[in-house]
Order: structure tokens, then C-alpha cells, then sequence
């Protein structure tokens, strides 16, 4: 069930409303088996595999925490158990069709003796939506529960903490020490969370449909069309994608968390205004910084972290980011795209270890030309990464960035673009971003106790307090999103992840 499907626009409110209806000692079991109804509605033969994940990891927390002294076996059979799954639905075309094409590269270019098969095998898997990101939930849950963290011993509490559907099918990755804690808590109705949770949706909505799905449409008509487009299309196609995942994947992102508000749960959040980061160091502090604190707590520090050294440290910087780039894709491309990545990670600490020993580069590091310059580097190196992230395969990205790079005529792309919605739609979220800045400028100052601005806070005070100008301004938000949809749903970028 996409979250931008009408189907779920019923679904959603039917839950929400029994669940506030029902007696509290009813409501985990409703959210479970709306999770397990949301999950079947893709395929049903796939909640199986969701449960039975569920009911094994269930036993090998309880395992860990009951036998202590074998704990640590217990633990790596755990792993072994998640991590086999995840590969074999996910990567083992991957792995078979990286086996047959060196064999048949050995075969053709040294003559050797290596059976290849007349066709390429293939298995026919579906890759089940979400399984990256709940198997990830899984390990950090064992793994925990191994660290010292009690396991929980209630077996329809942990089944809900592994399919809770706002976060079920592409994050945020939870930490199930915070889901339970909410779970054993009670949530309560709270006007103010509902109101949070119902804006969140609504600015989701907008930034999938109205920003996200058309980019993708400009993107698609510069990927798809590499020998047609010119150096102006290029560049406007990849900037068009680096755009589009922001807004597809945070407006998931923001659909998921309001609907946990809606039911009073509050699950990570995702982005922390990514494109003002000023080196790509910060940029993973500020992306998807579920799956990144992740990484941090359950590959990079199990590595060695920060340990033994700087060739250590930058080796495992690199292994962390060319494991991540895996994990988003079985391809190559991704690989390389995570090795990119780690390479210009380890690159920056290099860098700002070298302005740490030279004075006068130290001393520019607090003026605002360094940052804003430094946050157009990353941009650039951003774009570059993209065209990694996009390109259906090697040769396809490098046809890309040639076009990017040598000058060319035409500009069909670039026509696209500017016959769209999407630079009135780009004005007004540009126009939001502000309006953002300044509320969050607002209520810095009054945290501070120093002078505010008396008309922003009574056009707050307004806002959160006036229900008629709720039901204007989302029932004209309603009109916008369906005027400026495109023809077809579109589904999120990291179903496929």
C-alpha cells in the first residue's frame, strides 16, 4: 500500500478513528493487524516472511539475554540468520550475474577452460518491499539485547515494534528501545500532536506528488534519452534528481512520522536540512540520518571505529560506505557510488586536518564565505554522486557526465522542465522553507528570552489555534496536489531499497 495511494488515504483515517474509539488494552492489537493488512495489501504471501523474521529474531533476543556465556554465538547465528535472508532475496541475482560475467570475461578474453552458461541465470525472486530496512531493525534490536539492553519478553509488543506501518516499508529505522518505552507508556490524545502529525502528512503529500513525481519526469526525460540530450539538459537532469530523492524520500519521510503522531507515536526523523551542509561530513549528518547512525553504532564502531589509527579509521570509513552504497542497490554502480562517497569522506578529514595546522586558513574557517563555499562544493560533489545513483548502469553514468561536462547543443529537457508546474511549485516550497526559518528563528528568540517579532507570533498563535483555518488551508493544499499531480502514481524511490 503506497502512502500516496488513495487507498491509503481511506485506510489511514479508518485506523486512526478506531483506534481512538477502541479501550487502550485493544489499540496494540489493532495497530498490528492494520501493520500486517498495510504490508499483505502489496503481497500477501510476504507478511509470512515479515512473521517469521518477527518470531525468530523474538527468540534469539530472548536466547541472547537467557544464555549469557553463549551469547556471543547466539549473536553471530542471529546475524548470520538476517543478513542471509537480506542477500538472498536481495542480492543473489547480483551475486550470480557478477559470477557469470567474469567467468564469460575469462572465457573470452584469456581462452580459459571456465564453463559458462549459454544464458545469463536469473532466479525469479521478488525483492519484498521494505526488507532492507526491517532486517537492519532486526540486527540492531539482537545486537543490542547482546550489549545489554533487556529484551522485550512481550511477543505482540516486539511484533509490533517490526511492522509498525507508518515506518514498516522504507523507514525511518527505529531503535526499539524508544518504540517500547512509547509502546508501555500509553499514548495519550494530544490536540497538538494530532495537528503536528495531520501538517506533516499534508507537506509529505506535497513534496512526493507535486515536487518529487514531477522532477522525476524531467530526470527521466535526461536518463532516459542520453544520446539526444545536450550539456544544459544534463545538468538540469541531475540537479532534477538530487532534488527529486530529497523530496521523494523526505516526503515518505514526513507521511510515515504524521501518521505515527495521528496515533500518538513519534518515530525518528530523517532529514535536518541536508543542503546547507557544508562538507559531506556533515551533509550524513543531516541525510537519512536513521540508516547513518546505524552505520555509525552497527558497522563502523564493530570495524574499529575510530580506533588504531588514522589508516585504520579511514579504512573503515571506507568499508562503512561502500557497504552502505550495497545496501541501497545490488549493482555496481551503487558500490561505487558508496566508495565514492567514502572516499570523499576520508578526503574531508584530511582537508580540515590540514586547515587545523596552517593559521591563516584556521582563521577563515569562521567567515561566512568559507561555509557557503564549502556548501556549493558539496553540492557539486552531490551531483556527481548522483549521476551514480541514477544511471541504470557504469557506461550509462559515464555517458552522463560526459554529456555534462562537453558542451552540446539541444535542450529537450530543459523544455520539460519549464513547461511544468514545477517552477511555481518550487517558488512556493521555496516560500515555505522561509516562512520555516523564520517560526524556527521565532521561537529560538523566545526560548533565549530576547525580543520577537509580536506579528509573527500572533499569525502563530492564529495558526495553532484557529480550526477554520486549518480546514481552508488544507482543503486548498488538497486542491493544489491534485491539480499539480502528474497523470500516473508514482511509487517511492526506496521501495526498491
Amino acid at each position: 500500500m503506497l502512502f500516496n495511494s488513495f487507498t491509503y488515504l481511506v485506510f489511514l483515517p479508518i485506523v486512526v478513528g478506531l483506534y481512538w474509539l477502541l479501550p487502550g488494552q485493544y489499540r496494540r492489537g489493532l495497530l498490528l493487524i492494520a501493520s500486517y493488512i498495510f504490508y499483505m495489501n502489496w503481497m500477501p504471501a510476504y507478511g509470512l516472511l515479515i512473521l517469521a523474521l518477527t518470531v525468530v529474531n523474538y527468540l534469539f533476543g530472548l536466547a541472547i539475554a537467557s544464555f549469557e556465556k553463549r551469547g556471543k554465538l547466539i549473536l553471530l547465528l542471529g546475524l548470520v540468520f538476517n543478513l542471509g535472508c537480506l542477500c538472498f532475496y536481495k542480492y543473489a541475482n547480483f551475486l550470480l550475474d557478477s559470477v557469470y560475467q567474469a567467468a564469460r570475461w575469462l572465457h573470452l578474453s584469456f581462452k580459459l577452460p571456465v564453463p559458462v552458461p549459454a544464458s545469463e541465470p536469473v532466479l525469479n525472486i521478488i525483492l519484498p518491499l521494505g526488507i532492507s530496512f526491517f532486517t537492519f531493525e532486526f540486527i540492531h534490536y539482537i545486537t543490542d539485547v547482546y550489549r545489554g539492553s533487556q529484551p522485550v519478553r512481550n511477543f505482540w509488543n516486539f511484533a509490533l515494534f517490526a511492522a509498525f506501518f507508518p515506518s514498516q516499508i522504507a523507514g525511518p529505522i527505529k531503535r526499539f528501545q524508544d518504540f517500547m518505552k512509547q509502546l508501555l507508556d500509553e499514548p495519550v490524545f494530544k490536540s497538538s500532536t494530532f495537528k503536528a502529525g495531520l501538517f506533516l502528512i499534508f507537506l509529505g503529500l506535497f513534496k512526493k506528488i507535486v515536487l518529487g513525481d514531477n522532477l522525476g519526469q524531467v530526470v527521466a526525460a535526461g536518463f532516459n534519452h542520453l544520446d539526444s540530450i545536450g550539456t544544459l539538459d544534463a545538468w538540469v537532469a541531475v540537479i532534477g534528481f538530487q532534488l527529486q530523492i530529497f523530496f521523494d524520500f523526505s516526503g515518505y519521510t514526513d507521511i510515515g512520522r504524521g501518521s505515527a503522531l495521528l496515533l500518538g507515536y513519534k518515530v525518528p526523523e530523517n532529514f535536518n536540512w541536508p543542503f546547507l551542509a557544508s562538507n559531506l561530513t556533515e551533509f550524513w549528518h543531516r541525510w537519512h540520518m536513521s540508516l547513518s547512525t546505524w552505520l555509525r553504532d552497527y558497522l563502523f564502531i564493530p570495524l574499529g571505529g575510530s580506533r588504531g589509527g588514522a589508516w585504520k579509521t579511514r579504512r573503515n570509513v571506507m568499508l562503512t560506505m561502500i557497504l552502505g552504497g550495497l545496501w541501497h542497490g545490488a549493482a555496481w554502480h551503487y558500490v561505487i557510488w558508496g566508495a565514492f562517497h567514502g572516499s570523499i569522506l576520508v578526503l574531508t578529514k584530511e582537508w580540515q586536518d590540514v586547515v587545523s595546522r596552517i593559521g591563516w586558513l584556521a582563521r577563515w574557517r569562521p567567515h561566512p564565505a568559507w561555509h557557503w563555499s564549502g556548501v556549493l562544493t558539496t553540492w557539486f560533489l552531490l551531483f556527481l554522486a548522483g549521476i551514480l545513483f541514477r544511471a541504470d548502469t557504469m557506461p550509462h553514468a559515464l555517458t552522463m557526465a560526459r554529456k555534462m561536462f562537453i558542451p552540446a547543443p539541444s535542450a529537450p529537457v530543459t523544455e520539460v522542465f519549464a513547461v511544468s508546474t514545477l517552477p511555481v511549485s518550487l517558488a512556493v516550497y521555496a516560500l515555505f522553507l522561509l516562512c520555516a526559518r523564520l517560526s524556527a528563528s521565532q521561537a529560538s528568540a523566545r526560548a533565549s528570552r530576547l525580543p520577537a517579532t509580536p506579528l509573527l507570533d500572533r499569525i502563530a498563535a492564529w495558526w495553532h489555534n484557529s480550526i477554520p483555518a486549518h480546514i481552508v488551508a488544507y482543503s486548498a493544499l488538497s486542491i493544489v496536489i491534485l491539480g499539480f499531480a502528474p497523470g500516473k502514481i508514482e511509487p517511492f524511490i526506496y521501495f526498491q531499497f
